[in-house]
């Protein structure tokens, strides 16, 4: 208790300078929190987008066709399967897809894409493409010849709502099959692939277009939230026969996020020790000069039997109470400006063409995990304690003599 006094009583010898401490503390956390916040706003947007846009949580085929897309592979005994799958844990909702590579074309251009057949009903209880929609309408439930494509490839192909396009590929029994389609919306992910080379037509058309009469080739899986894929992957296992069905979570569809969020996350923590290292040089200089200050009043402390120890410790105890303050007003700032820019958002509408080599949004709102919270906080007092082991092993190991006499 009496090391706690002092501590207090000598850090309050110099207010200003322990408060531009507590300041250094304080605004370099809220600077890591804030780093956080956005890096973490940005990586889940990033997760959510692929998810919602794309892939769902979960995507069922039959054994081979992820790789191939062959036509043939189509998913067997599905009515059977998609009542195991519902009965799984954390499933929302499972909709049914026909993919294949197709070329559309005009009298004029034509594109290699990737060709989905959706139920226009279920698939919007599993993405969000209907939000996306620029200029036209949705796929209707009895639009055959309905088609639906991105911006970036309707720019491409000089297509605008009501014209025709041919779309062609081979059909399940290897022949060339193509219908012409009116194109009846336009949508726009801000995402190149998906707006580029992505198009969509209706369940029944894509089963017709392919002669696959009821078959269809994926069961896409919506739950709950992404927590609870791991689990619903466990209990899928046991129940799929891994020689006919092949099963993929989200992040090995489209695994490239995933590999750019490692990265960024790996460049956030240089970043977090670099932060740490400059507060916790700050932190050693202003116990250093404290100690420097009362250098002949740590002598007569010795001289009177106060043990090298002792003086180490209230060394460390001033530093502690400097960063606990600085850690508090930094929990304070760093949650106050995540919690702002999570409501009004981040934008980056100026680098949308950038951007949409991703699947990065372009207004990120920020949010941090309490984990890389923890994380800062800890390597904060790591490396200010460490760093602060010096000053304190100066003042317990100076000669009472020469510390009480020093000018």
């Amino acid at each position: 208790m009496l090391l706690i006094k002092l501590a207090f009583l000598n850090i309050g010898r110099n207010p200003r300078r322990s408060l531009i401490t507590v300041l250094a503390v304080g605004v370099g956390l809220a600077t890591l929190i804030f780093l956080w916040g956005f890096s973490d706003g940005t990586a889940d947007e990033m997760r959510e987008n692929v998810i919602r846009l794309f892939t769902g949580h979960i995507q069922i085929h039959a054994h081979g066709f992820e790789k191939s897309l062959s036509p043939e592979l189509t998913l067997p005994d599905r009515l059977g399967l998609i009542e195991k799958i519902k009965a799984g844990p954390g499933v929302q909702s499972v909709t049914e897809r026909v993919k294949c590579e197709a070329l559309i074309g005009t009298t004029e251009h034509s594109r290699g894409i990737l060709l989905m057949g959706v139920d226009p009903v279920q698939e919007s209880e599993v993405t969000e493409l209907e939000k996306h929609i620029r200029k036209g309408e949705f796929l209707s439930p009895q639009g055959n010849r309905e088609l639906l494509i991105g911006d970036r490839l309707a720019e491409k192909l000089h297509l605008e709502i009501g014209d025709k396009a041919v779309v062609m590929t081979q059909a399940i029994d290897g022949t060339l099959a193509g219908f012409a389609y009116r194109v009846k919306g336009v949508f726009h992910t801000g995402s190149q692939q998906v707006d580029e080379m992505t198009a969509y037509i209706t369940l029944a058309a894509g089963q017709e277009l392919l002669s696959m009469g009821e078959e269809t080739h994926e069961l896409v899986i919506q739950l709950v939230d992404r927590e609870s894929i791991p689990s619903f992957l466990a209990t899928a296992k046991g129940m799929l026969d891994r020689e006919t069905y092949e099963m993929f979570p989200w992040y090995e569809v489209v695994p490239e996020p995933e590999l750019w969020l490692k990265w960024y996350e790996a460049i956030m923590r240089v970043v977090l020790v670099a932060v740490m290292v400059v507060i916790g040089v700050s932190i050693m200089n202003t116990v250093l000069m404290s100690v420097f200050e009362r250098m002949r009043e740590l002598g007569v402390m010795m001289a009177i039997g106060t043990s090298p120890r002792q003086i180490i410790n209230l060394v460390l105890l001033e530093t502690l109470v400097l960063e606990f303050f600085g850690i508090i007003l930094g929990l304070i700032l760093g949650y106050l400006v995540v919690f702002y820019f999570g409501k009004v958002g981040i934008s980056f509408h100026e680098l949308e063409e950038a951007l949409s080599q991703s699947y990065v949004s372009t207004v990120t709102y920020t949010h941090v995990h309490p984990g890389h919270v923890l994380e800062s906080v800890i390597t904060l007092l790591i490396i200010s304690s460490f760093i602060s082991l010096y000053p304190a092993w100066k003042a317990g190991h100076m000669e009472p003599v020469k510390a009480i006499y020093r000018t």
